[in-house]
């Protein structure tokens, strides 16, 4: 019975070549999806997922709110302006690596490098520098002013 089992083979258990193909494909999908997660990973910072980015879109939505229902605007410098509302007499301006209201405490963006305020035509362009050396730029409609 010994010598009936070497020529039989049938009860041998192993890989076959489909086995070892399949198996193949199976890591080279698992290793392309660590590939792409770690593409997305190491690019999520330049995305929404920034505070930097975050901070910036949640300055241009206050001001242009605020600029929506203004009353009068005065440009004063290029890093200051001032502008009256129901809510009263408000500024924005840029100090100390921040941009702040003008009477008060209150900051609206930091990591603020430089900033340039240019108003011409109801409408107001802010370019704003960051101090890792991003740069954002947005024009604000300004309705309903008297200059």
């Amino acid at each position: 019975m010994y010598p009936f089992r070497l020529l039989n083979r049938k009860d041998q258990r192993g890989f076959t070549f489909l086995d070892a193909l399949l198996q193949l494909m199976i890591l080279v999908c698992f290793a392309h999806f660590f590939l792409i997660f770690f593409i997305w990973y190491s690019h999520k910072d330049d995305g929404m997922f920034n505070t930097d980015e975050l901070q910036w879109e949640l300055f241009s939505f206050q001001l242009q709110k605020e600029l929506t229902y203004t009353s009068k605007f005065t440009p004063r410098t290029s890093y200051h302006i001032q502008y009256s509302s129901s809510r009263g007499d408000l500024g924005v301006k840029h100090t100390s690596g921040e941009l702040r209201r003008e009477d008060g405490y209150q900051p609206l963006l930091f990591g603020v490098s430089t900033v340039r305020f240019e108003y011409n035509n109801y409408l107001l362009n802010t370019t704003v520098k960051f101090i890792n050396g991003k740069e954002r730029s947005r024009e604000f409609i300004v309705p309903n002013t008297k200059e």
